[in-house]
């Protein structure tokens, strides 16, 4: 069983002293690292963040177009964390406490962090997000997350998919069922390491089966597919190059093809999953370097920085809008601060 006590205390003066970093502005995309993210890129990311604030509920959530989403609520306090601001103290600290405090509050006794008509992607993200916090963290409400995570992470490994067949390896929408998907099972594959960068004990079989099951969904000329077999997308491709590249696989051809596909393929802001393909293809671009980071992550800014609401926030439609606004704005915070560095999972 994998409770608080396998996630042994991380260190948080290093964390802490990232707050004081000092705020310079350079023209550079070129480069990552705070010093590398120009004015107007911090900018937008704090009018996000105020916005953000503002539109939090007394009970520590997030709206979302179905209120059964918590992963709006993950996503929007992993965008104050990802810009480098602390639980329980500093600027903000009150609105992620408020956050945290939600996510465990609605964690199921067998470690489902989703309520009723919820899903694993409310799962994962959620779980992501308290890994990421846990480090951050201390006092009672360090040993609730850290309890929060074991649970997670052991339904998680229940919810893999075991059988023999294209699928095994992966997970889907819910914990039942039959196939796998890029999309869920990259959300898990991210928790696994994030609980795991906490010192929790994950079974190398299920990182191995997981790794096997993103591989089949590598396309042969180039870029990742929703389920083996399919077409390539962009959102897609970037799960599949993070999940390779987090998970120890580095420079994989199949990731280093899926980077020429983004290439080849620059994210429009018409297309249906864009706010979730920003996310992804950041942090795919920050992991590849080198080339793919100097053209995809300033497309990623110019496009997010034209688009943004005067207010602060980001607008999605389609599927996406079920994350209301606050998903939007928090996946796009996420893609904007890649080169801050304050994610210890999406550090290179």
């Amino acid at each position: 069983m994998y409770t608080s006590r396998t996630i042994p205390a991380i260190l948080c003066a290093v964390v802490l002293a990232w707050l004081w970093v000092g705020i310079t502005a350079s023209p550079s995309y070129g480069t990552t690292g705070p010093d590398s993210v120009p004015q107007n890129v911090r900018a937008a990311i704090a009018r996000g963040l105020h916005w953000l604030a503002r539109h939090q509920r007394p009970d520590g959530s997030f709206s979302a177009a179905r209120q059964d989403k918590p992963a709006s609520t993950a996503v929007a306090v992993m965008a104050f964390l990802a810009r480098g601001y602390m639980p329980q103290v500093g600027p903000y600290h009150h609105v992620i406490d408020r956050g945290i405090n939600w996510i465990l509050s609605i964690q199921q006794p067998d470690g489902y962090i989703a309520p009723p008509g919820g899903t694993m992607y409310d799962h994962g993200i959620s779980t992501v997000m308290l890994t990421e916090a846990y480090g951050l963290c201390h006092g009672n409400l360090r040993m609730r997350i850290g309890q929060a995570i074991g649970k997670a992470i052991q339904l998680i490994l229940r919810a893999q998919k075991r059988t023999q067949g294209i699928f095994a390896g992966g997970w889907r929408y819910q914990p039942g069922e039959t196939d796998a998907d890029i999309s869920c099972t990259g959300w898990q594959l991210m928790a696994l390491r994030g609980a795991a960068d906490s010192g929790a004990n994950i079974p190398a079989s299920a990182i191995k089966d997981g790794i096997a099951f993103v591989l089949r969904d590598a396309c042969p000329n180039g870029g990742f597919s929703y389920q083996p077999h399919g077409p390539p997308g962009r959102a897609r491709t970037g799960t599949g190059i993070v999940a390779l590249e987090l998970l120890g696989k580095r420079n994989m051809p199949q990731a280093l093809s899926g980077g020429d596909y983004l290439l080849a393929h620059p994210l429009a802001t018409n297309e249906q999953f864009y706010f979730y393909a920003v996310y992804y293809c950041s942090q795919a671009a920050n992991q590849l370097g080198g080339r793919y980071w100097r053209v995809i992550y300033p497309h990623i800014c110019e496009q997010l920085l034209k688009i943004q609401a005067p207010a602060g926030f980001w607008t999605p439609f389609g599927i996406e809008m079920q994350g209301h606004k606050t998903y939007a704005t928090g996946m796009a915070i996420l893609g904007l601060c890649v080169p801050f560095h304050y994610l210890p999972l999406y550090q290179r």
